[in-house]
């Protein structure tokens, strides 16, 4: 979908539940387009690679600036919870543009770090070790663990797993989905991901079937418009028996 002139960028924060637990304390910094006059532009995707790596880059400091700056004004009030970030890899890309995206993190507090679970989008289609340890590298001074979002070309996880990623994700963008090909790829995707025991993040989950179905191939983690629960700022702490808690 073409970026509508304009448009500018905003965060909306989405709970994000293990399914082994009765209690949310996770939240997605989901990057959305609005238009001029305020309106989220649905289908968009803020954060795929711009044209150039620089504005890439730009965008991904934007979002971090918006996202941290919500986090820390309710981590001074008190409140504790984690925030699920996203990064694009390609705004890791050169020197330069990582070493913008690391300022960025650096308003975060040792202690904030640790609330923090950022997941890396986007990554080369042709991926060796050399080349994700590069992608991976900025963020080692900053977090201890990380998510990734493979492409479709990755069938092997084992990168991922040996550069200490803690979990791999998979994004349906809110968009539905036949319900038997759903069951097919979530399998797919837990597969590949259990023989490298990563647990698997399924995000942008449209409908409750699908969260059923995730549930049954084994997904750990779900977050998507089917929860409905999206607001302007991360928490508080979600307990109980939710509608979303399949």
């Amino acid at each position: 979908m073409k970026e509508p002139e304009g448009a500018t960028l905003d965060i909306v924060y989405r709970p994000v539940w293990a399914v082994d637990t009765d209690q949310v304390d996770l939240f997605y910094a989901k990057p959305i387009l609005r238009t001029e006059d305020g309106e989220e532009i649905k289908g968009s995707m803020p954060l795929i690679r711009q044209p150039t790596v620089e504005a890439t880059m730009q965008r991904q400091v934007k979002y971090l600036n918006q996202a941290l700056q919500a986090f820390q004004l309710r981590y001074s009030r008190g409140d504790r919870f984690r925030l699920l970030i996203r990064i694009n890899s390609v705004a890791l890309a050169t020197a330069e543009a990582a070493s913008e995206v690391t300022e960025a993190l650096r308003v975060l507090s040792s202690d904030e770090r640790k609330l923090i679970v950022p997941e890396i989008i986007e990554f080369p289609k042709s991926l060796s070790m050399n080349t994700l340890d590069e992608i991976t590298i900025p963020l080692m001074a900053f977090f201890e663990t990380w998510l990734a979002q493979p492409e479709k070309e990755h069938s092997d996880f084992t990168p991922f797993a040996n550069l200490n990623y803690a979990g791999v994700t998979l994004d349906l963008f809110d968009k539905p989905m036949d319900l038997k090909l759903a069951a097919k790829v979530f399998q797919l995707f837990a597969q590949r991901a259990s023989h490298r025991r990563l647990p698997t993040w399924l995000m942008g989950i449209p409908t409750q079937e699908l969260a059923k179905l995730a549930r049954i191939a084994g997904m750990s983690v779900l977050s998507g418009c089917y929860m409905d629960m999206d607001s302007m700022l991360p928490g508080p702490v979600i307990e109980g028996d939710q509608v979303f808690m399949v």
